[in-house]
């Protein structure tokens, strides 16, 4: 709220709006005047009011019909609204609660009493707006969170998306590592250089063996049938 309260007082008597003026400037507010149910609801909408003390009856628009008018707007809806009226009938004044009033207070009114309960529905005020705006942080400070999840948990899954695909390779890798190009005639093997090696060669560069030659039985059959083994 604002340093200054502002206050709309609606009365169809002059020397009624006179009064509470003269009784609440002093107190550091500011007041607001309408002689009518119609202008006060005009006066609503050109001001920044925190406050309304409505009188109920008045010719034309009564109170009642202004506070139920007031219900219908989004943007004043929750000012909260202090009954004065001459009334004081239990009907009357519970009557005025259910409109969605805060309070009433009968005339010929303690300006003492008044005064503390205008206090009062200004500090609840207050406080709701103050509440009302803290929620609205949480919700957003909620909302930021909310999205930083989501994006975090997608840059994990892109992760481990990646992960995935650098072992995939990893993997077909040293799959082609343990392949080798062999000549399908000769058996040389081609080297990481493109030369062709013997078969002894090769492995003998790339490991511990050693090789002992011999002939195999198929081949000695086919290449030396006279010798017996």
């Amino acid at each position: 709220m604002k340093d200054k309260a502002v206050i709309l007082v609606v009365d169809d008597q002059p020397q009624n709006i006179e009064l509470l003026e003269a009784r609440l400037v002093p107190r550091g507010y500011e007041i607001v005047k309408a002689a009518n149910g119609k202008e006060a609801l005009e006066k609503v909408s050109g001001n920044n009011i925190d406050l309304i003390l409505l009188d109920i009856i008045m010719p034309g628009m009564d109170g009642y019909e202004v506070m139920r008018r007031l219900k219908l707007q989004e943007a004043n809806r929750n000012i909260p609204v202090i009954f004065l009226s001459a009334l004081t009938e239990t009907e009357q004044r519970v009557a005025g609660l259910k409109f969605g009033a805060v309070d009433f207070i009968s005339k010929p009114y303690r300006i003492e009493e008044l005064l503390a309960r205008v206090h009062t529905h200004l500090e609840l005020r207050r406080l709701r707006i103050q509440l009302e705006d803290q929620a609205a942080d949480l919700r957003q400070v909620n909302e930021q969170l909310q999205r930083e999840i989501v994006e975090r948990k997608k840059t994990e899954e892109a992760e481990r998306q990646k992960a995935n695909t650098l072992q995939e390779a990893m993997d077909k890798i040293q799959t082609l590592t343990g392949l080798l190009p062999i000549c399908m005639h000769c058996k040389k093997i081609r080297d990481g250089k493109g030369h062709w090696n013997q078969l002894e060669k090769y492995v003998s560069e790339h490991s511990n063996t050693e090789f002992a030659h011999g002939v195999c039985e198929d081949c000695q059959k086919k290449l030396y049938p006279e010798i017996k083994f």
